[in-house]
């Protein structure tokens, strides 16, 4: 038998606790004992302490897979299944391509049984922030505000989000990597474990963008019209603009320019369920 823990969150749309049911019973289907059950909706992620389980699973979206990774960067700690059960999961999908939450619950626990498909991952470091999937830069990041609205069905907010991420896209400061002088529109920093992989996104006329607009609702952010630049153990990213706006593991933030940008390896362990 295989113990785990089964860490979600009720409030999440895509996680309500029917579909928290759902999943539970198939772990224990498939001969899996969860011995503690944790709503981030009402309590924080237990310490880590004695009486560790085989596996700690997170069901969720990238949110809630980063707050479980967080927790469990120490390399005594319990391997971890990150579960496809948000609306991107980017995370997920780099572990188990397009596998559902079904495939993911038995193959995980077939490769925990067997010690086979443990490994750990190749992260973008950040002045206050990281990300083990990729960061754009630059103003085409304003398009996750567009993907945003059409994932959630926010129609009203669609047409002014277009508006503005094309005026940014289009006239918005550019970026650069510092030890190159081709000014681009954005720059997506992909962790790879030779390096960062830093590849020029495309986006000069409406055709590149649909391409691009297509595949991040894909969850590909190099299916557009991408070039490689460059791929080495650090990155320094400069816009004109004082801040770089982003997209981290798919969520919007910003950061002052120059940006930093290194490569380091997760200390936690992941089960991965596809090479």
């Amino acid at each position: 038998m295989t113990h785990l823990w089964l860490i979600a969150n009720s409030m999440s749309s895509t996680t309500n606790a029917s579909v928290i049911d759902a999943v539970r019973a198939h772990f224990e289907e498939q001969g899996g004992i969860i011995s503690r059950q944790v709503d981030l909706a009402d309590e924080a992620l237990p310490a880590l302490l004695d009486d560790l389980p085989d596996i700690i699973a997170s069901l969720g979206g990238d949110g809630t897979a980063n707050a479980v990774i967080d927790a469990c960067s120490r390399e005594d700690a319990p391997p971890l299944l990150i579960l496809p059960g948000g609306t991107m999961n980017l995370l997920a999908a780099k572990l188990h391509g397009e596998a559902d939450i079904e495939q993911v619950i038995e193959a995980g626990l077939a490769a925990v049984r067997t010690g086979s498909r443990i490994c750990t991952l190749p992260q973008v470091n950040g002045p206050d922030f990281r990300s083990l999937v990729g960061i754009i830069a630059g103003p085409t990041a304003y398009w996750g505000a567009v993907r945003e609205d059409i994932r959630q069905g926010e129609v009203g907010a669609l047409a002014d989000d277009i508006s503005a991420a094309l005026q940014e896209t289009f006239s918005g400061a550019r970026v650069r990597l510092s030890d190159q002088d081709a000014d681009h529109t954005a720059l997506f920093i992909e962790p790879q474990d030779d390096g960062l992989c830093a590849h020029d996104i495309v986006a000069e006329n409406m055709a590149d963008i649909a391409r691009h607009g297509w595949a991040w609702l894909n969850r590909d952010f190099l299916g557009g019209p991408t070039t490689q630049l460059e791929c080495a153990p650090a990155i320094q990213i400069i816009c004109d603009d004082e801040r770089l706006e982003l997209l981290v593991d798919g969520e919007q933030m910003s950061a002052a320019s120059p940006l930093h940008l290194s490569l380091s390896q997760c200390p936690a362990r992941f089960i991965r369920t596809v090479k």
